[in-house]
């Protein structure tokens, strides 16, 4: 990766650039600081990693996606210099992300990291701030069985003396240790920067500008005020003005995917990329806040490796209104011998699922489609149309 960066002059590929990690919230933390610096007419190319429905997603200059033609051309770049280096699908991804914004001239880049962090494409670059959104146990085939060796990998891009931003409530002591080994500026969640829910629609962001400290009071349904509190942070840091208008204009309706509420055929459809039990966990306590409806039925479609038996305890639902469809993909399973020693039903074909879901609901029910991306993104291209 190092070597086609370089010879594509890619290491740093904006004025200034952003890294942002973490198990969940990477996406909506780039998306929020992505509309923060917009408002101050600042140019952004973002990196999206998965993307839910097209490919195109994962690249996107000021909020928008590029086009085919575009990716080609950033692909045929590539390839002219990539000899014989062996370059993987998110290589490619990240690469050409970086070679659009080049193109573009972008002030500010934000990249989101794929999995982990010490070994991701996006970990080449030149950055001037990093960021770890949160550590939840995820990935462990690759990333280790606990929270230490999670947070490891994660702080594994870190660089020495770049300000490290950090999420998590969690005390991680290889985080926290590999921030004082290289002397990265660490900014805690609490200390420096924090929210606070209030009631229902309510909360206050806590940031630090220099010196001093900023409360900015928000009103409406927001979905992630963690993931505000980190954007307003990141914005401060790069030099940036955050005032209470742009952030309380800050959209509320993020991106697709995550806490998406669609109606179709009379049953509304609440759409959650959650693959793990921590972001399950925290989309239900939000649940109230979305609708006053109860979860009639769930439709779960998860990756190979992922913690099956926690994402089902973690919905706290009968198995009974719990369905399981199978995933595509190399990462793809049926999860049909898990399903059925938890007495939960298995319809492997997406078609056959959806139809039984409409089948054993009635109108105005809240249906779940929880998981992955895979699934997500397929069941959208059904409800969304």
């Amino acid at each position: 990766m190092v070597r086609v960066a370089r010879r594509l002059d890619l290491l740093k590929p904006a004025c200034q650039v952003v890294v942002i990690a973490g198990t969940n919230g990477k996406g909506t933390t780039v998306n929020l600081t992505e509309q923060l610096l917009i408002a101050q007419d600042v140019k952004v190319g973002s990196t999206y990693s998965p993307h839910l429905q097209r490919y195109n997603e994962r690249i996107q200059i000021n909020g928008r996606v590029v086009g085919d033609r575009e990716i080609v051309s950033a692909f045929e770049a590539i390839h002219e210099v990539q000899d014989d280096v062996h370059l993987s699908y998110h290589d490619y991804a990240t690469l050409a992300a970086l070679w659009t914004f080049k193109q573009h001239q972008v002030d500010v880049a934000l990249l989101e990291v794929g999995v982990g962090g010490r070994y991701d494409a996006t970990n080449v670059v030149v950055r001037d701030v990093n960021v770890i959104a949160s550590i939840a146990l995820d990935h462990q085939e690759m990333l280790g069985p606990d929270l230490e060796a999670i947070g490891w990998e994660k702080a594994g891009i870190a660089r020495c003396g770049v300000p490290l931003l950090y999420g998590d409530l969690k005390s991680i002591p290889t985080v926290l240790g590999r921030a004082r080994a290289l002397a990265c500026p660490i900014l805690r969640r609490g200390p420096v920067f924090d929210v606070q829910l209030h009631d229902q629609n309510k909360c206050t962001v806590s940031i630090s500008q220099g010196a001093s400290a900023r409360r900015i009071k928000i009103s409406g349904v927001l979905k992630y005020p963690l993931s505000l509190a980190l954007a307003a942070q990141i914005t401060v840091i790069l030099g940036y003005s955050v005032s209470d208008s742009v952030v309380s204009g800050t959209p509320v309706e993020q991106l697709p995917g995550r806490m998406e509420l669609i109606h179709h055929r009379d049953r509304v459809w609440l759409l959650d990329v959650a693959h793990n039990p921590d972001a399950v966990e925290y989309l239900l306590r939000f649940l109230p806040k979305l609708t006053d409806k109860q979860v009639a039925r769930v439709l779960l479609g998860t990756s190979k490796r992922k913690d099956f038996a926690g994402i089902v305890n973690a919905l706290k639902i009968p198995t009974d209104r719990i369905l399981v469809t199978a995933t595509q993909g190399r990462r793809g399973t049926t999860w049909k011998t898990q399903s059925a020693d938890f007495g939960i039903q298995c319809i492997e074909e997406l078609d056959f699922a959806y139809q039984e879901l409409v089948a054993n609901t009635v109108s105005g029910d809240l249906i779940l489609v929880v998981g992955s991306f895979d699934v997500v993104g397929r069941l959208r291209a059904k409800v969304a149309s």
